[in-house]
C-alpha cells in the first residue's frame, strides 16, 4: 500500500465502522486526518484512539452533517487551515434508511437518505476538488487512486 506520510485525507463518517476503519488504515501509513461526522462524542472518541496508537499523525475533527452544505464547506476550510491543502476525501458519510415496499415508504426519511448519500458526496467533491486541484490534477488522480486501494476490512 502507499505511504500518506505528509498528505491531508478527509475521512466523513469518521466515528464508526467503514469510516473509522479508513481513518486507521491512513494513519498507519502516516497520513494526518481530518475526521468528520454528526456525532461529536463519537468523534472525539474515535480522535483519542487513533491518536493513541498513530501519535504521528495529526488528526483534527470537525462535526458536520454533511447534507448541510455549510457544514461540509467548514470541514473542507477547517482542514486547509489546520494542514494548508487536501490531498484526498474519503467520502464514506451514508445511512441504510429503512427497509420498506416502495408504496410504504416515508418521503421524508427517503429525502434524508439522498440527502446525505447523495447530496452529501456531492457537497464533498464540490469543495474539495477546487482544493485538490490548486496542487495539480496529476498528484489529485493519484491520491483518488491511492484511497481506492484501502485495505479496511
Amino acid at each position: 500500500m502507499s505511504n500518506f506520510k505528509g498528505k491531508a485525507v478527509i475521512v466523513t463518517g469518521a466515528a464508526m465502522g467503514l469510516g473509522l476503519a479508513a481513518a486507521e488504515a491512513l494513519a498507519s501509513k502516516g497520513a494526518d486526518l481530518a475526521l468528520a461526522d454528526y456525532n461529536g462524542e463519537a468523534l472525539e472518541k474515535a480522535k483519542s484512539e487513533l491518536n493513541s496508537k498513530y501519535p504521528e499523525s495529526k488528526i483534527i475533527t470537525v462535526t458536520a452533517d454533511v447534507s448541510v452544505e455549510e457544514n461540509v464547506k467548514n470541514y473542507v476550510d477547517e482542514t486547509v487551515k489546520a494542514f494548508g491543502k487536501v490531498d484526498g476525501l474519503y467520502n464514506n458519510a451514508g445511512i441504510e434508511g429503512k427497509q420498506a415496499p416502495l408504496i410504504d415508504y416515508d418521503i421524508n426519511v427517503f429525502k434524508k437518505v439522498v440527502d446525505i448519500n447523495l447530496m452529501g458526496v456531492y457537497f464533498g467533491m464540490k469543495y474539495v476538488i477546487p482544493e485538490m486541484q490548486k496542487k495539480g490534477g496529476a498528484e489529485e488522480s493519484l491520491m483518488l487512486h491511492q484511497l481506492a486501494e484501502l485495505e479496511v476490512f
